[in-house]
């Protein structure tokens, strides 16, 4: 019987189809994050935080470029644990540094984010990520 359940598991692998929909999820969601900010620039660049530098301007610049990079590296599933890191480290600064007196009701967007975030970052790309296929022990296996 677990010998069964075992092969089911490993023939289908729900679990990778599981990862990459997130992982295409949260990145579409981030690159239409950012198309809105963009859209929007005037207006987020008016409360848009100077943390590195002096202008806001700097500070938004690359992070919104940072924020398309690790969009399309959970995309590809290329570095997608050190993406989604990076991304929860963010969403961290934004509820404890820039925004602390939202409260918790003000923020529930951003612990979403960090939930799928530290998924992303205990799971990997998973078996269709490009890590798995440049991995070379794994260069005869077949999807």
């Amino acid at each position: 019987m677990m010998k069964q359940l075992l092969e089911i598991l490993r023939d289908y692998r729900f679990i990778d189809r599981a990862i990459l929909f997130l992982r295409l999820f949260v990145g579409v969601l981030i690159a239409l994050h950012i198309i809105d900010k963009l859209q929007t620039y005037n207006f987020v660049l008016t409360g848009y935080p100077a943390l590195l530098f002096e202008s806001s301007w700097a500070t938004f610049v690359i992070f919104t470029a940072l924020e398309a990079i690790f969009a399309v590296m959970l995309i590809l599933g290329w570095g997608t644990r050190f993406a989604a890191f990076i991304m929860a480290l963010g969403m961290f600064v934004e509820i404890f540094i820039i925004y602390p007196s939202l409260g918790w009701l003000g923020v529930e967007r951003q612990i979403l984010y960090i939930g799928i975030y530290i998924t992303l970052v205990v799971s990997g790309s998973g078996r269709y990520g490009l890590e798995y296929r440049l991995n070379r022990k794994y260069k005869n296996v077949k999807f």
